[in-house]
């Protein structure tokens, strides 16, 4: 096994020898990885439609905020506080990663995002002046005023609950607030000991301290427009209780109720209603939920729906509201989902769902040509299949927060056609080399391979020591691509950052290497030493760093220059191996030598930490020589060493939006993946749930 590198020395020898051989010869299974490209274009009509983003098969809906003509068309999941003031107008908190944005909807139906708050920030409900109450996330409540949160009580002792007004009192928690008739806002908060309590809010800051209540509890208005309790907690009696006052102090007396504790568990009361709430059947991560009336008897006053979701949350109405009427934000319990809020009537003798804010995030695991669905939560693989469709390797998935995710080999065909491979898959990077299809499994630190049919069982095929990075919980091989001669390459990156490796039993030590396996197997080292094991202490400063590491893909081109590209997100670190920034850099290698071009992006540290690399993949395409293609976080990019980089689709900065299909740019949405596409002016490009193909203009 030949394991020495003398790659940044002569490379013009070794360049030759490894990258080498390209010819125009297709590879040995007719198909290439992300970069390989065969001998010939395939005999395939270019699209009618150039400079357009269409759909290919799934269905749109993810995370994120998303404006379509100035109006909100996206949700996140994570949304707190939606609410109506007494005019009719909607108003909530939505935070997507980092990015959190208060959205309004007023009665007249126009919609908008204000500006970013800290990620900390959170909606509750209108006060009793109509003003709209969050918590900034420091231990205070604040009321908005326009944009600005103008500081309304808290920000007192942090080791007591502290009785107040303004920032003289002390607020821990502020859970399950309910404005009360007396026009004060009734909350629960939690001591030191973590005992809940009852406490009060009034319009100008004054904190009361009313008395505990049990754990379990959610605060909901009672018949007369006081408050009522609903309790049920493993170690607490399920009861519904009434606040009284009584002899000069506050108790709870509890109501005699055949409530179906065990069933139903109540949003709000029922306007107009003596003693009706609104009640949802169904576990947190079901696939729907039922919504119907139910008296505190457990009679069933009116069945309403079923909503579909991982997690259903009541919309609070506003005082007119009529009583056949609910609002219900549903979302799939996932972050990278979205949140449909929905108008829930009942149009007796029937009952009707009717979408109103938001879109339904569909993932799901449906075949298919018309109504396939995907699931990218997890991160997906895609390979051309030689036949202008693509093999997908959808890494973990699954229709709920809590069902245990199943990984899936899935097909689509150029016309949209979805299918599941009934053989499950292995590992988490594959490519099609040597007539099968190849996958690396890290936990056996070898790469095992099948039929590219999967019509045969996986067979261990080569197994080596070298394709440990002892990287982050040592993911091995995060780059295998295959060659326009249909050589087989391999990267594997040691990753320096705090937080990588074992933080509990000791940082891994770990190597970058570059190597080929050819079709009998035999491993063989390109660039890297096997025996210098790097750790965060020891990583070479940026300037000094050698082309082979910080590598994210590969992308190989041919041609008679025998042109291979590498990506690279170099790593900037401070002195305590901390992550400064990414400098991402893009690599070219020929028979004459290495050149090396700097890239430039702007990183929105919002992002979930899976995009925050400056680009995820490249790819080059057949016909097309001295172009690459870049993914980032919401964007695909074309870079020619005469334009640089030129963004195509999506958005330069990277601020997930939504998906929007039309002519480019369009819109993207934390983009899964990049695969050279049907011919030559097309690629296929992997977001939100969704294939899509991206009709490259001349």
């Amino acid at each position: 096994m030949d394991v020495t590198s003398r790659f940044d020395t002569q490379v013009p020898a070794i360049t030759r020898r490894r990258f080498g051989q390209w010819g125009l010869a297709a590879t040995a299974s007719g198909v290439a990885g992300c970069g390989g490209g065969g001998g010939g274009e395939p005999a395939v009509e270019p699209p009618v439609k150039a400079g357009t983003l269409e759909m290919v098969a799934g269905a749109l809906g993810g995370g994120g905020f998303a404006l379509q003509q100035g109006a909100m068309a996206r949700l996140p999941a994570d949304l707190t506080g939606p609410a109506f003031n007494a005019q009719g107008d909607l108003q909530f908190v939505g935070l997507y990663g980092w990015d959190c944005r208060v959205g309004c909807r007023n009665r007249q139906g126009v919609s908008s995002f204000a500006r970013t708050y800290p990620w900390s920030f959170r909606g509750y409900l209108f006060d009793a002046l109509g003003r709209y109450l969050v918590e900034t996330g420091a231990g205070s409540v604040h009321f908005l005023q326009g944009e600005t949160p103008v500081l309304l009580a808290g920000g007192g002792s942090n080791t007591a609950l502290v009785d107040g007004v303004g920032a003289r009192a002390s607020v821990f928690r502020f859970d399950s607030p309910l404005l009360a008739q007396d026009g004060l806002v009734y909350f629960i908060d939690t001591d030191h000991r973590y005992q809940p309590v009852l406490r009060t809010l009034g319009t100008d800051g004054a904190v009361k301290t009313l008395l505990p209540l049990p754990r379990g509890s959610q605060l909901l208005e009672s018949a007369t427009g006081g408050v009522r309790r609903y309790t049920k907690f493993a170690t607490e009696p399920s009861e519904w209780a009434d606040l009284v006052l009584e002899g000069g102090a506050y108790q709870w007396r509890v109501l005699p109720t055949q409530w179906p504790f065990d069933l139903w568990t109540p949003l709000r009361k029922v306007h107009g209603a003596q003693d009706a709430y609104w009640a949802l059947a169904g576990e947190q991560g079901a696939r729907e939920f039922r919504i119907a009336q139910l008296d505190l008897s457990g009679r069933t006053l009116a069945v309403g729906w079923k909503v579909r979701g991982g997690q259903a949350t009541v919309v609070q109405g506003p005082s007119n509201m009529t009583p056949t009427s609910l609002f219900v934000a549903c979302s799939d319990g996932t972050a990278e989902g979205g949140t449909e809020i929905v108008e829930c009537r009942l149009e007796f003798p029937s009952t009707a769902v009717y979408r109103w804010l938001g879109v339904q995030s569909n993932p799901g695991e449906v075949d298919g040509q018309n109504q396939a669905r995907f699931s990218f939560l997890r991160g997906v693989e895609a390979l051309p299949d030689g036949a202008g469709g693509l093999i997908l390797l959808e890494n973990q998935r699954g229709n709920s927060s809590d069902a245990a995710p199943v990984p899936a080999l899935r097909s689509v065909s150029a016309a949209g056609q979805v299918s599941t491979w009934s053989l499950e898959p292995r590992g988490n990077r594959i490519a099609i080399a040597y007539g099968h299809l190849i996958a690396y499994d890290a936990q056996d630190r070898a790469l095992v391979r099948t039929s590219t049919n999967g019509q045969s069982a996986w067979q261990t095929w080569v197994s080596s020591s070298h394709f440990a990075s002892g990287g982050r919980h040592d993911p091995g091989v995060q780059v295998l691509r295959t060659d326009t001669t249909g050589l087989l390459w391999f990267a594997t990156r040691y990753s320096p950052q705090a937080g990588d490796g074992d933080v509990y039993f000791g940082r891994a030590n770990g190597n970058a290497l570059v190597g080929t396996i050819d079709a009998n197997g035999q491993v063989k080292i390109v660039a890297g030493d096997t025996q210098a094991l790097y750790t965060p202490q020891s990583y070479p400063p940026l300037a000094q760093r050698p082309w082979y590491m910080d590598i994210a893909d590969m992308a190989f081109e041919g041609g008679t220059a025998q042109v291979s590209w590498v990506l690279c997100n170099r790593v900037e670190l401070d002195g305590s191996t901390t992550l400064v920034r990414f400098h991402p850099e893009l690599v070219r290698i020929d028979t004459q030598g290495i050149q090396r071009f700097p890239l430039s992006l702007e990183i929105d540290r919002n992002l979930p930490e899976f995009f925050r690399e400056p680009f995820k993949q490249i790819c080059v395409i057949p016909g097309r020589p001295g172009e690459v293609f870049l993914s980032s976080a919401c964007g695909v990019h074309r870079w020619t060493q005469a334009k640089g980089l030129e963004l195509l689709a999506g958005q330069a900065a990277p601020t997930p939006g939504g998906v929007l299909l039309g002519p480019l740019p369009a819109g993207l949405n934390l983009v899964k993946f990049l695969a050279p596409g049907v011919d030559r002016r097309s690629l296929y490009v992997g977001s939100e749930n969704s294939v899509l193909k991206l009709v490259l203009p001349d």
